[in-house]
């Protein structure tokens, strides 16, 4: 075992499948579609929304004529470009998506043209009614090709070139360090794009509030956002506009950027009428932003010991038509190549080209999975030749808990890697056999390590700052109130497990008013477990007050003192039990009852370079995999997570984010992949892009370490992530150890096994 530097934590470690036994607050509710999700606000006098979308994956708009739809019976509303009255493009680091395309489209489902009518068979008539001509224009479906000096101007996806983002990183002498290294491990690695894949497609209601304004009903990781964009779209003032966003229908970040939220308020704002949009599977496929696929190429070498010398990598991602979350991709991959390990020189690039290939964006992982892959691959490779176990060289090679961050950054203190990693080398799956053979030599098994950081929140230069507020309502409840959204990740849950801790009071005191810019602040955008963090800060700055104005005025009530007082399940307390309900103190307070707010402002040190990460968590993880050597066919037999991420908040939530994400990460690895053929996906629906099933998930044991530095600032690191960042290099690595072969590409797939194994 590696020996922890002299602050290492105190902690517990305890299997989550024992503690996350109870059901989910909101379990009733999903599992009798009752409300449902936001797609499903259907009522008497809706129009039916829908969008034309681009036949052609590039070509220049040369006339629309939309005149034969609008005089068809039952159409209220043809908008096009023309019809915007404000802002007419959105986005987020780059602002180049058009709501609707006016000069050129860009991918194939690209809208031009939307319609709103009685009912979707007036709807679907009105499209094929609107006339467009279009002018092919050159398409770019390579990457490399898009960056290509001899690019052709026609071909350039936006004025100025295909280069949406570069990122560069060098520190340490690249040449000594290469020249004392004994072991260097050189290729290159291809990831897929995949597809989110949620229950839910893109869709809701945006109808007038009967007031001058709009109320928007879009199932999303930002309400306050929605309302922003739209209302300068529509040239209103915010607070015209109001947006909920939750229940959300599951979104692994293609939800994090608007969709259709734009078209549908256009033309509910034209026809002063509720219009409900909801893309169909097909539809969502060619609309809806997917992984960003990459090619990385990295060296990586060590010294005669293992000790880790250089790494030097180059990443080419492909972003598609528009930049969404591109750049914020791209600078993840490059701040986790080098990973939780020290160097004596690092030399990063990326780039990242818009194509004609859809649309990439957020999702699950979020770049770091991509380097991820790659750089587990590396370190194994390395170990070998090294001649020292997998574990082992991480071990010697990880950085101190309090060394600075993987871009040298100032990073808050924690020794996760470590205790992941220790946690994970003492399993009897990596005590065991790492390779054998089953079913007279048909079946080949592997076992394998990863181990991954993974950084929290937006990082430096993002939207970190949140407000929330804590209080007593006229029923007696406590109430928080926030503009974060409920993804399945059981939010609900969690904030009631986390006022528990830090209020004291019962779970059934607590209501989460969730992701409503009508009733709750902004508490900026849900993503991955952003929300779990600000709520456990929120409330630990919250706490004290909270109880002294409480407990000030029971005692008030009471006429006793408040030392003998606490607050607890129901009420407050006194050394005989419950004294004095929340709805009796409610009434005492009448309008005085406490109402506090909490402002977060953004945790990352001002001297810390833009797009780097302060915070960061860490997880190790074993994959044992079974390879057919007959058909090639991959199946992961069982998986152990052993995750340093602090306390755990909600063990249902954690246990959930967990299994699912690691579903999701073999998915990525074995299974998924949506190839773009000239300019068009080679799958729009379900039966024939594959997603793993509860019949391809295999054994999990999930294994929380609960540490946390004294006077941590920050509580709880993120759940929501990380599982797919580990869960795909520990595959990988397992299906490599089994093969006696590097993988090189994901996913790992029938035909790509067999070519192996003939190699061999």
């Amino acid at each position: 075992m590696t020996a922890l530097p002299p602050f290492a934590t105190p902690h517990r470690t305890r299997r989550l499948a024992d503690d996350a036994t109870a059901p989910r607050p909101d379990a009733a509710a999903k599992l009798s579609g009752n409300p449902g999700y936001l797609t499903d606000r259907i009522a008497p006098g809706q129009l039916r929304g829908a969008i034309l979308g681009s036949p052609h994956p590039h070509a220049r708009i040369v006339r629309i004529d939309t005149r034969a739809a609008r005089a068809l019976p039952g159409v209220h509303a043809v908008v096009t470009h023309a019809d915007i009255p404000g802002v007419a493009d959105y986005g987020l680091r780059k602002i180049d998506r058009p709501v609707l395309c006016r000069d050129k489209v860009r991918y194939v489902g690209d809208p031009v043209a939307a319609v709103a009518a009685v009912d979707m068979a007036t709807a679907r008539a009105a499209l094929a009614l609107i006339d467009v001509e279009y002018a092919p224009l050159p398409l770019v479906d390579d990457a490399e090709a898009a960056l290509a000096p001899e690019c052709p101007e026609p071909a350039h996806v936006h004025p100025g070139g295909n280069l949406l983002h570069r990122v560069t990183h060098r520190r340490g002498d690249l040449a000594a360090a290469e020249a004392a290294s004994v072991h260097i491990v050189e290729d290159t690695y291809t990831t897929p794009r995949q597809m989110h894949g949620f229950l839910e497609t893109e869709g809701g209601v945006a109808e007038p509030d009967g007031h001058g304004g709009l109320r928007l009903c879009f199932g999303g990781h930002n309400p306050a956002r929605e309302r922003q964009v739209i209302a300068d779209m529509l040239g209103l003032p915010h607070d015209r506009v109001s947006a909920i966003g939750t229940p959300v229908g599951g979104s692994y970040g293609g939800k994090d950027e608007l969709t259709v939220q734009p078209i549908a308020a256009l033309l509910a704002w034209q026809t002063q009428r509720a219009v409900r949009l909801h893309l169909t599977r097909p539809q969502s496929v060619d609309f809806g932003v997917k992984r960003h696929p990459m090619r990385i190429r990295m060296r990586t070498g060590c010294d005669a010991l293992g000790r880790l010398t250089f790494q030097q990598v180059d990443i080419l991602a492909d972003t598609g038509a528009y930049a969404t979350h591109g750049p914020e991709v791209l600078d993840a991959a490059v701040e986790h190549a080098p990973g939780p390990y020290r160097y004596a020189a690092v030399a990063i690039h990326g780039r990242l080209a818009y194509t004609n290939n859809g649309v990439a964006g957020a999702f699950r992982g979020f770049g770091a999975v991509q380097v991820q892959y790659a750089l587990e691959q590396q370190i194994d490779r390395l170990a070998a030749r090294a001649g020292l176990d997998a574990a082992r060289f991480r071990a010697i090679n990880l950085a101190a808990p309090d060394a600075p961050g993987p871009l040298g950054q100032q990073v808050v203190p924690f020794d996760g890697p470590h205790r992941a990693l220790d946690v994970a080398r003492a399993q009897p799956l990596w005590r065991g056999l790492h390779r054998w053979h089953s079913g007279e030599g048909r079946y080949v098994h592997g076992v394998g390590l990863a181990l991954v950081h993974r950084s929290d929140g937006f990082g430096k230069g993002g939207p970190g700052a949140s407000r929330m507020e804590l209080a007593l309502t006229a029923d007696g409840a406590i109430e928080l109130r926030c503009g974060f959204t409920e993804l399945g990740q059981n939010l609900v849950g969690t904030i009631r497990s986390l006022c528990v801790t830090h209020l004291g009071c019962g779970a059934d005191d607590v209501r989460a008013v969730l992701g409503d810019t009508a009733c709750a602040p902004d508490s900026g955008p849900v993503a991955a477990s952003r929300a779990t963090t600000l709520v456990w800060r929120t409330l630990t700055h919250a706490a004290q007050p909270w109880r002294e104005t409480l407990l000030g005025a029971a005692a008030a009530r009471l006429g006793r003192p408040a030392q003998g007082l606490r607050l607890g399940a129901g009420g407050v307390h006194d050394a005989h039990g419950l004294c004095l309900p929340y709805r009796a103190l409610a009434d005492a307070l009448g309008a005085a009852r406490p109402c506090i707010g909490v402002d977060l402002p953004p945790e990352d040190p001002e001297d810390n370079a833009h797009d780097t990460h302060f915070v960061f968590g860490a997880c190790a993880a074993l994959a044992q995999v079974r390879v057919d050597t007959w058909s090639g066919v991959v199946a992961v037999e069982s998986m152990v997570m052993c995750t340093a991420l602090g306390p755990v908040a909600s063990p249902q939530g954690y246990l959930g984010q967990m299994e699912g994400g690691a579903v999701m990460g073999l998915g990525m690895c074995v299974q998924e992949d949506l190839p773009c053929e000239g300019g068009r996906y080679t799958a729009r629906n379900l039966d024939t892009y594959l997603m793993p099933t509860l019949a391809d998930a295999p054994a999990m044991d999930v294994i929380a370490i609960e540490n946390l530095p004294d006077g941590d600032p920050i509580g709880p690191r993120g759940a929501g992530e990380i599982s797919v960042n580990f869960a795909v290099p520990a595959i990988a690595n397992a299906i490599a150890v089994a093969l006696r072969h590097p993988v090189t590409r994901l996913p790992v797939q029938p035909a790509q096994v067999i070519a192996i194994l003939e190699q061999a």
